[in-house]
């Protein structure tokens, strides 16, 4: 074997000798050195943050996968919330406080400057009122991944399904955008025992389903006197954002049976206006609802001669008293004008009258406050006011009562004409609508 010898140069006496004529080698290496120390510590940064957005990642490919596989960086495709990429942020959620204010959300919790703040402020004029805000609203704020922690985005959500951005980095924008929302066809079937909100918590279906099966029939059921034993059976869409239910779409077609009696309503739609009908095509909205109040109310005292509470004498009641917490809407029975507005002397306390056509009149009493003003045209449905226990009351109710040419009526045995019924050149497409939900329907009923 040979052996170097001591005229034999070897690496390490070159490199002396180099290195003593260029100082500057030195310099070189430690620049080389600190870029290589820089990219690991870059490369530890990336897998992090990317493990710090892994609830959002796309299941096929873990964070860690992605740091050490360039065509995976390239190729996949990046998982979204509000349409932004979270992988390249630092995601923070949280809720609007009492009090806090867009301007004081930005520039005391993210430390946005104010020249910013005040032209999000501009643009956001005529797309978003920014006092509508709520305390208790959630809220997602994107974060640049670095020691900065700088704020690009901020989604404000205004419901199920609306949400506002707020874009601060690259450009500044405001943008109004819906979530996207998946619907699936249901048909269900219930009994009442008590009521028919307690009725749809026992089958652990969407609470808004009560509610929108008792405006379908509002004119013509009344729900403060369904029967233990009356049954309903509804074909409709639940509607869902991701795998959340967010309540109920489209209702297709119902059957309610009370006191023994059918109602079937169907959706169809007649002069560009989408309602519901009943078997025979007579529109289910009539030109007078049934009561001012949702059917979570109960009723305590009836159109007729009574005990007064307060004056223990017997006396002709003529309204209809609801019993409901104060601040309960309180709805127009019928379209109309607001003929009084204000202080009963009778002990009526703050009261309400509207006119309407046909020579009725509704009045409604014990109110909280008033949401419309006196001289007012108000439509079928619209809020008006909210209950109360002003006057001579002995606890919070309503006291609802309807004129008919001059004289009190019993509201709770009125009866009023229907709106259009199904018009002659619709009645074939009616009655193929009829027929299609009819035979859904059925073929759920004989798979149960």
């Amino acid at each position: 074997m040979a052996h170097d010898t001591p005229n034999t140069p070897t690496f390490s006496r070159i490199f002396r000798r180099i290195a003593q004529r260029h100082p500057l080698v030195w310099i070189f290496l430690g620049l080389l050195l600190v870029i290589l120390v820089l990219g690991i510590l870059i490369c530890v940064k990336r897998c992090s943050h990317s493990l710090s957005a892994s609830s959002y990642a796309t299941p096929e490919l873990a964070p860690l996968e992605a740091c050490s596989r360039l065509d995976s960086i390239v190729l996949r495709s990046q998982s979204k919330v509000y349409g932004l990429p979270v992988d390249k942020y630092e995601i923070e959620r949280g809720e609007i406080e009492s009090g806090e204010t867009f301007s004081r959300l930005l520039n005391q919790r993210y430390d946005v400057n104010i020249k910013i703040v005040n032209r999000l402020i501009a643009l956001s004029k005529g797309k978003f009122e920014l006092r509508d805000i709520r305390a208790g609203h959630t809220y997602t704020a994107f974060l640049t991944p670095d020691s900065t922690q700088a704020l690009c985005y901020l989604v404000y959500e205004r419901n199920q399904k609306d949400y506002v951005t707020f874009a601060l980095c690259d450009s500044v924008y405001v943008r109004v955008d819906k979530k996207e929302v998946a619907s699936e066809e249901r048909y269900v079937e219930g009994v009442i025992n008590s009521s028919l909100s307690a009725t749809i918590y026992e089958h652990k279906l969407p609470v808004d389903l009560a509610q929108r099966m008792a405006q379908i029939y509002q004119s013509v059921i009344d729900f403060f006197a369904l029967q233990k034993g009356d049954k309903f059976r509804v074909l409709y869409e639940e509607e869902y954002i991701d795998t959340t239910c967010i309540g109920v779409g489209n209702i297709y077609g119902v059957e309610f049976i009370h006191a023994g009696k059918s109602y079937w309503a169907y959706r169809f739609q007649q002069d560009n206006e989408w309602g519901y009908w009943d078997d025979k095509g007579v529109n289910l909205k009539q030109a007078m609802l049934k009561a001012p109040l949702s059917f979570s109310a109960r009723i305590t005292s009836r159109f007729g001669k009574r005990i007064h509470p307060i004056k223990r004498i017997r006396r002709q009641h003529n309204g209809v008293d609801y019993a409901c917490p104060v601040g309960t809407p309180v709805h127009a029975v019928a379209s109309g004008v607001v003929t009084k507005r204000g202080w009963d002397p009778f002990g009526g306390g703050n009261r309400i009258w509207i006119k309407h056509a046909q020579g009725y009149e509704s009045a409604y009493l014990h109110l909280s406050r008033f949401a419309v003003k006196q001289g007012q045209r108000v439509s079928q449905g619209q809020v008006i006011a909210y209950s109360g226990n002003t006057g001579g009351s002995t606890g919070p109710h309503l006291d609802y009562r309807l004129k008919k040419n001059g004289k009190y009526i019993n509201p709770l045995t009125n009866t009023s004409q229907p709106s259009t019924p199904i018009k002659a050149g619709n009645k074939a497409a009616f009655e193929q609508v009829k027929t299609d939900v009819r035979k859904v329907m059925e073929s759920y009923a004989s798979d149960r």
